[in-house]
Protein backbone atom coordinates (compact mmCIF):
# COMPACT_ATOMS: atom_id res chain seq x y z
CA UNK A 1 0.00 0.00 0.00
CA UNK A 2 1.46 3.36 -1.09
CA UNK A 3 1.28 6.15 1.44
CA UNK A 4 -2.14 7.66 1.33
CA UNK A 5 -1.55 10.58 3.07
CA UNK A 6 0.59 11.95 0.37
CA UNK A 7 -1.06 9.70 -2.59
CA UNK A 8 -3.50 7.96 -4.46
CA UNK A 9 -4.90 4.56 -4.49
CA UNK A 10 -3.43 2.83 -7.14
CA UNK A 11 -5.19 0.28 -9.60
CA UNK A 12 -4.66 -2.54 -7.69
CA UNK A 13 -5.88 -1.15 -4.44
CA UNK A 14 -9.23 0.85 -5.68
CA UNK A 15 -10.47 -2.78 -7.24
CA UNK A 16 -9.41 -4.43 -4.25
CA UNK A 17 -11.27 -1.91 -2.14
CA UNK A 18 -14.25 -2.10 -4.57
CA UNK A 19 -14.42 -6.04 -4.57
CA UNK A 20 -14.24 -5.53 -0.55
CA UNK A 21 -11.08 -7.74 -0.39
CA UNK A 22 -9.45 -5.83 2.30
CA UNK A 23 -10.58 -6.87 5.74
CA UNK A 24 -12.17 -4.20 8.09
CA UNK A 25 -8.78 -3.46 9.60
CA UNK A 26 -7.37 -3.07 6.06
CA UNK A 27 -9.62 -1.14 4.65
CA UNK A 28 -9.45 1.55 7.37
CA UNK A 29 -7.09 3.57 5.64
CA UNK A 30 -8.63 3.37 2.20
CA UNK A 31 -12.24 4.74 4.21
CA UNK A 32 -10.40 7.62 5.65
CA UNK A 33 -8.49 8.59 2.46
CA UNK A 34 -11.54 8.44 0.18
CA UNK A 35 -13.37 10.64 2.69
CA UNK A 36 -10.95 13.58 1.65
CA UNK A 37 -9.84 12.63 -1.65
CA UNK A 38 -12.12 13.51 -4.76
CA UNK A 39 -10.13 11.67 -7.61
CA UNK A 40 -9.75 8.21 -5.72
CA UNK A 41 -13.79 8.64 -5.06
CA UNK A 42 -14.04 9.14 -8.10
CA UNK A 43 -12.43 6.53 -9.27
CA UNK A 44 -13.78 3.84 -6.62
CA UNK A 45 -17.37 5.08 -7.75
CA UNK A 46 -16.32 4.45 -11.19
CA UNK A 47 -14.68 0.78 -10.87
CA UNK A 48 -17.98 0.00 -8.78
CA UNK A 49 -20.25 1.20 -11.53
CA UNK A 50 -18.00 -1.23 -13.73
CA UNK A 51 -18.84 -3.93 -11.46
CA UNK A 52 -21.97 -3.81 -11.02
CA UNK A 53 -22.90 -3.35 -15.10
CA UNK A 54 -20.65 -6.82 -15.35
CA UNK A 55 -22.00 -8.21 -12.67
CA UNK A 56 -25.76 -7.26 -14.27
CA UNK A 57 -24.04 -8.56 -17.82
CA UNK A 58 -23.45 -11.58 -16.31
CA UNK A 59 -26.88 -12.19 -14.77
CA UNK A 60 -28.55 -11.75 -17.95
CA UNK A 61 -26.14 -13.90 -19.97
CA UNK A 62 -27.30 -16.60 -17.35
CA UNK A 63 -30.88 -15.89 -17.78
CA UNK A 64 -31.14 -16.11 -21.69
CA UNK A 65 -28.88 -19.17 -21.22
CA UNK A 66 -31.67 -20.85 -18.75
CA UNK A 67 -34.43 -19.35 -20.97
CA UNK A 68 -33.11 -21.15 -24.02
CA UNK A 69 -33.94 -24.28 -25.54
CA UNK A 70 -31.42 -26.52 -25.75
CA UNK A 71 -30.03 -27.77 -28.94
CA UNK A 72 -31.37 -31.12 -30.45
CA UNK A 73 -28.48 -33.56 -29.87
CA UNK A 74 -28.83 -36.91 -30.99
CA UNK A 75 -29.85 -39.37 -28.33
CA UNK A 76 -27.23 -42.33 -27.77
CA UNK A 77 -28.87 -45.89 -28.73
CA UNK A 78 -29.49 -47.64 -25.27
CA UNK A 79 -28.33 -51.01 -24.74
CA UNK A 80 -30.16 -53.74 -24.04
CA UNK A 81 -30.13 -55.72 -20.56
CA UNK A 82 -28.13 -58.49 -20.65
CA UNK A 83 -26.25 -57.16 -23.89
CA UNK A 84 -22.78 -56.30 -23.67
Amino acid sequence: MGDLGTGHMDEDEVETYSLGGFSERGAAPYDEHLLICDLCRANVEATDAYLAAMRGAMRQIRQTARQAKPESRPRAKTRAAGCG
